[in-house]
């Protein structure tokens, strides 16, 4: 892709503008005391004093106001060079003039301001800069010889002059040419290495990995926000004293250990659990080192996701092989208990296959909904909506009358058959052990407003709770603590709601009891269908 390179007008074109403004009045103020002392006579062969006197006189009447136009940066850059370039032509030719022509040498006070043109303008202006001075340059020889011969010698030396002008100015834009060049691509490259600073930044700070460069002699240079919060560090820059095992575990890799690092033990009580790994940033024995920190527990619970997805796979496929001869099981313990020559022991022994056939189902069904998790979310209002799935529930289930206490207006998003399998099981688990001295169950759903343009659906009952040793594992599949149950529901509740971008946690209730609550993802909508 091609790049528009563009002259750089920048602050360095008006240094250089003021040091031409610093050049003229020194030249002003060196004439003027030769002129002051006498020793202007004794330079020159032939001098017009008083010319010589008006035109230094003029020259630094000019000098001033230029350098001041320079400091304020008014008019623009070309208007002033053009400005500086005229005043300078037209002192310099007059003192030429005064001085006795080209061949007193004060020509060459002219070449400075040619080469400050052709540095700040276009070549095509710098050579008309040149052009310009070399025919002033023939001019003022001209009227200083006329009428009288003319000088062969003395029209050489200001065609010479007039070479100097232009090689001088054909350089000098040559040269700037390049440098504003070398200027744009510097300022391309260095914008790039902007954003790609900024981008690293961004990276940096929005990693969960933590980053952390140390030197030699182990001191950090830089970390990025997720090491600090897995390092708990501070102000300390010594590796060492913010984390020991993470020093500890640097040295050994830098005595040539090649065995895989084992989980750096937390520096404080209730620290996190590291796992790090190590690169050197150069060649050099004492090189920096990059070191990156990783929670060691979460590494653990994607680790879990992942066998527990290829599990859901795996119980999916045999799920589905399972159902069919599981239906003729069913179906021949139906036929068989239909028959009328069975004895008692014999249909015994038929409703325990029963039974079981049925549980087995109800396990093959939840794994089978499992594995068909794609949600269709819709944004709906809440209050309607659990009315009537809590119809439905007390009309399935007559001896179960839970309590509803909805805020008014409230929106979910959510699949609705998910929501309602999710409540459902959550239903029927706190039925199931929120039983307390064999009082039955007083179960409540409440959907409230959790926090802004969000809320949170929470199902509680009266009953024993859950013991401190089993919260961990309450949502695991096939954990359950009751001889008939799957261990699969409060799993699959879960896991629906993480399919609708929900959350399902457990709470202890404020007064005794279990409070499980769905905290709903916001609307994105607030019509609700």
């Amino acid at each position: 892709m091609a790049v528009e390179l563009k002259p750089s007008l920048a602050a360095d074109d008006w240094r250089l503008l003021q040091s031409l403004g610093l050049y003229r009045l020194l030249l002003v103020i060196l004439l003027v005391t030769l002129q002051e002392s006498g020793a202007i006579a004794q330079l020159f062969e032939q001098v017009l004093s008083g010319l010589f006197f008006g035109a230094c006189r003029g020259y630094a009447l000019l000098a001033l106001p230029l350098v001041l136009m320079t400091l304020y940066r008014r008019p623009g850059l070309t208007t002033q060079v053009i400005v500086n370039f005229l005043v300078d032509l037209v002192a310099i030719v007059t003192l030429v003039f005064a001085s006795g022509g080209v061949s007193a040498g004060l020509g060459m006070l002219l070449v400075p301001t040619v080469v400050g043109a052709s540095l700040l303008l276009s070549m095509r202006l710098g050579l008309l800069a040149a052009a310009v001075g070399t025919l002033a340059m023939f001019g003022q020889e001209i009227a200083r010889q006329f009428p009288f011969l003319y000088s062969p010698s003395d029209f050489t030396a200001t065609g010479v002059l007039g070479v100097m002008f232009f090689v001088t100015a054909t350089a000098a834009s040559a040269v700037a040419r390049r440098a504003r060049t070398s200027e744009a691509l510097a300022r391309q490259v260095g914008s790039e290495f902007a954003d790609l600073s900024r981008l690293n930044e961004v990276v940096l700070d929005t990693m969960q990995t933590g980053v952390v460069v140390v030197d030699g002699d182990n001191q950090i240079r830089a970390l990025n926000p997720a090491a600090i919060r897995l390092l708990d560090a501070g102000d300390e820059r010594a590796l060492l004293h913010v984390s020991p095992g993470v020093s500890t575990a640097l040295a050994r890799w830098r005595s040539g250990s090649a065995s895989p690092e084992p989980p750096i033990a937390p520096a404080q009580p209730g620290g996190m659990e590291l796992l790090a790994r190590f690169r050197r940033l150069g060649l050099a024995a004492d090189a920096p080192v990059l070191i990156l920190l990783e929670d060691a527990a979460r590494i653990r619970d994607q680790a879990q996701q992942i066998k527990l997805a290829a599990l859901g796979r795996l119980s999916a496929s045999i799920a589905h092989e399972i159902r069919n001869p599981l239906s003729a099981i069913t179906h021949a313990g139906q036929l068989l208990a239909e028959s009328p020559e069975l004895g008692a022991q014999d249909r015994k022994l038929i409703d325990i296959v029963q039974r079981h056939g049925a549980r087995i189902n109800t396990i093959v069904k939840d794994v089978l909904d499992l594995s068909r998790g794609a949600a269709h979310p819709q944004t709906f209002a809440l209050l309607p909506w659990l009315e009537q799935m809590l119809a439905q529930y007390r009309e399935a289930h007559p001896q179960r009358q839970p309590a509803l206490r909805c805020e008014p207006g409230l929106i979910a998003r959510f699949d609705p058959h998910h929501l309602q399998q999710a409540l459902f099981n959550l239903l029927d688990n706190a039925w199931l052990h929120g039983q307390l001295n064999g009082q039955p169950p007083q179960v409540r759903v409440t959907a409230r407003m959790l926090y802004l343009q969000g809320g949170a659906l929470e199902i509680s009952d009266d009953g024993p709770g859950v013991t401190a040793d089993i919260v961990d594992q309450l949502f695991e599949p096939f954990f359950t603590t009751e001889a008939q149950g799957t261990g699969l529901g409060l799993y699959l509740a879960r896991e629906l709601c993480t399919y609708n971008q929900a959350k399902l946690s457990y709470h202890a209730g404020d007064a005794g009891g279990a409070m499980f609550r769905i905290t709903f993802v916001a609307p994105d909508t607030l019509t609700a269908l």
